[in-house]
């Protein structure tokens, strides 16, 4: 059932069924102001919960309303996992004083041994009438999480005949100064060069003015669907190049662009030589070429850096390019497939509807999808990773993103975790953790 669905039916049943205390004269229903609930967490930076004997604790805690005590009031508290299926519930009376506090404690046995990332919901009613709700997402035990099952068996055949016929494909590098986007401080030039099956990618090169080179440089990746690109200025000003790329061969700023540059997860999709996924990638480490070429940069020092779809690109890359040395990915898409699927939205979900639709292809969809999935390529990369999660995530959720991060190889890893945050919503609370990243780990000018 669709989560949204399943959401709606579940208040549903509470606001049609919810409890109503059997009648007392000497009572009646509260008609203060609301309650307000919030989790008590033992890290309330990121929601996470260590393992713990007999399952988590969690704690709730009441707090405000105005008026007279609430006798008998209706606590329920349900969880649920990322897939939308129930894995426990609670149902309390309880007696609370408006203008305190008050702490309700439920021992989550069901969870015990199990890692990952749930859902709450919780909902106090009084005669039924709603008084407060609290929804949020913790993890649990999330270092144990099983990783994934592992790649293909021919992958590193696939990968390597895939690099053999890119690299008999001549860069051709293009590239023009862009005076009207230059400024005093950055350099940007309108760029192209040749990538696989005849195709022409596209992208502003931006060149810090004022150092002296030659500089670090990153690759600048962009989200699924993404038509125009716009020349990044703000790492330039710190000291970089960048380059930025429309990753499925069209221009950068067009007035328009076909419908396949916004939907485009099945094309291909069951075979890994004609997946989309495939020139996608490839176009990406034509864009490691390019960088490593120019007489600005420094090719020892090269950083890929993106989020959602770009996110899952640097992933990618850094895993085939050993040139790339940091790697930075808000929400990575790409990441953990088998998993995705069962728990998300768009663009996941254009695979699972291909496979309603084409039940038969099931077995050769996951395979191919498995060749460009960021969690086989994790534990080849060594340089520092940094990521960030957003619990409120639900295109590119937690517990994929969490499973390829303990695959990484790197031994300087990060994963920021934002419990309140949606997909759209994370990069901007963590690109300046990103940046402090980029600056300790490749600083501009060696």
């Amino acid at each position: 059932m669709d989560r949204n669905l399943a959401a709606l039916s579940f208040i549903f049943l509470i606001l049609s069924s919810a409890p109503v205390l059997p009648w007392d004269r000497n009572t009646v229903a509260y008609s203060g102001t609301g309650v307000g609930i919030e989790p008590v967490l033992p890290d309330e930076h990121t929601h996470l919960i260590p393992e713990q004997a007999g399952g988590p604790e969690l704690v709730l805690r009441l707090t405000g309303g105005s008026g007279d005590k609430i006798a008998g009031a209706f606590l329920y508290v349900g969880i649920t996992d990322f897939a939308g299926c129930g894995r426990g519930d609670f149902t309390r009376r309880l007696d609370f004083q408006p203008g305190t506090e008050a702490r309700e404690k439920f021992r989550l046995d069901f969870l015990d041994g199990q890692p990952g990332f749930y859902d709450i919901r919780a909902l106090l009613f009084d005669h039924g009438r709603e008084l407060g709700r609290k929804e949020f997402t913790f993890g649990y035990a999330v270092d144990k999480l099983p990783l994934e099952a592992g790649p293909p068996q021919d992958f590193d055949r696939f990968w390597q005949d895939t690099r053999d016929s890119l690299s008999r494909i001549p860069l051709d590098p293009r590239a023009q100064m862009d005076s009207t986007r230059s400024s005093a401080e950055v350099k940007v030039y309108r760029v192209s060069f040749a990538s696989l099956h005849g195709a022409r990618i596209h992208g502003w090169l931006a060149v810090p003015r004022r150092q002296e080179g030659p500089h670090a440089a990153l690759l600048l990746f962009p989200g699924y669907s993404t038509g125009k690109i716009s020349p990044n200025l703000e790492y330039p000003e710190l000291g970089y190049v960048t380059l930025s790329i429309q990753v499925r061969g069209y221009g950068v700023d067009q007035e328009s662009y076909p419908e396949d540059n916004r939907q485009y997860m099945t094309l291909g999709v069951e075979n890994p030589e004609t997946y989309i996924y495939r020139e996608i990638v490839c176009h990406c480490l034509r864009a490691v070429d390019f960088l490593a070429a120019r007489p600005e940069v420094d090719s020892g020092r090269l950083g890929a850096v993106g989020g959602s779809q770009g996110g899952g690109l640097s992933i990618l890359t850094a895993g085939l390019d050993q040139r790339i040395k940091v790697v930075v990915a808000s929400a990575p898409f790409l990441t953990g497939f088998p998993l995705a699927m069962t728990m998300t939205g768009a663009p996941y979900r254009d695979l699972v509807r291909y496979l309603e639709l084409h039940p038969e292809c099931r077995e050769r969809v996951l395979r191919t999808v498995s060749f460009f999935d960021s969690a086989n390529l994790a534990g080849r990369i060594t340089v520092p990773v940094i990521l960030a999660i957003g619990l409120a995530d639900r295109t590119c959720p937690a517990p994929a993103i969490y499973r390829m991060y303990l695959g990484l190889g790197a031994k300087t890893k990060k994963v920021e975790i934002f419990p309140g945050l949606d997909h759209l919503e994370i990069w901007k609370e963590f690109a300046p953790l990103a940046r402090q990243w980029l600056l300790e780990h490749l600083p501009p000018v060696d």
